[in-house]
């Protein structure tokens, strides 16, 4: 018997703290379009679900290495709040990216940690 008493306060206890918690935060969903480009070609980028988007966001391809700051398949964007709360921003696929699948990663200002990959494939 000892051990139902403390067992059902510890239950409640954890029962209520989740309820106080609130359903989990969804995460930023980002968007490129068109998906399938040229280099050279302009794409427009969409992130939406950042906690505050009045704080912005930022968009950029993946550093390509041999000592310089070049990033593929794009350079670094800022991306900006739309009146629905999405962040949007308009990239130009450099010149030099390589024909296949490229990854542009995309953050909220509000959470630069929470990084969200989308793929775009660049045609030759």
């Amino acid at each position: 018997m000892r051990c139902s008493r403390i067992t059902v306060p510890v239950l409640v206890g954890a029962s209520l703290v989740a309820a106080l918690a609130g359903p989990a935060a969804a995460s930023p969903v980002g968007t490129v379009s068109p998906a399938k480009v040229k280099p050279g070609q302009a794409v427009s980028l969409t992130l939406a679900g950042c906690g505050d988007p009045s704080e912005g966001g930022r968009a950029e391809g993946a550093l390509v290495g041999n000592g310089t700051t070049e990033r593929s398949p794009i350079g670094i964007v800022d991306l900006e709040p739309m009146a629905n709360g999405t962040l949007a921003g308009i990239a130009a696929i450099v010149p030099d990216a390589r024909p296949g699948a490229a990854q542009i990663y995309l953050a909220c200002g509000s959470d630069p940690d929470t990084v969200v990959t989308v793929d775009v494939t660049i045609t030759g």
